[in-house]
């Protein structure tokens, strides 16, 4: 029997500048836990690395055998994944 997932919430703003540091964290996570809640709901600003972080996630989570769920995806950041026909990857 597992427990409940963990979820780990993200804030401010996701861009070049602060994605490395949260990647590192988030593959950190994704490796330690079999089900990974990501909140996004205090995201203020999200840009196109931030969807790239979103997306690798989903793949690392495949790799190390964890369920990835993303919360409160703002907005903009579903729009972007709109455009770019990815938005079914981060809704799963």
């Amino acid at each position: 029997m597992t427990g409940p997932a963990e979820t780990w919430k993200l804030n401010g703003v996701l861009d070049l500048n602060s994605i490395p540091g949260l990647w590192t964290e988030m593959a950190r996570r994704i490796r330690a836990s079999r089900e990974l809640v990501v909140s996004l709901a205090e995201v203020r600003r999200a840009s196109s690395a931030a969807l790239a972080l979103l997306l690798q996630g989903q793949e690392e989570a495949h790799k190390a055998g964890c369920k990835l769920r993303y919360v409160g995806i703002p907005e903009d950041l579903l729009a972007l994944a709109r455009v770019s026909n990815v938005e079914k990857l981060l809704l799963t």
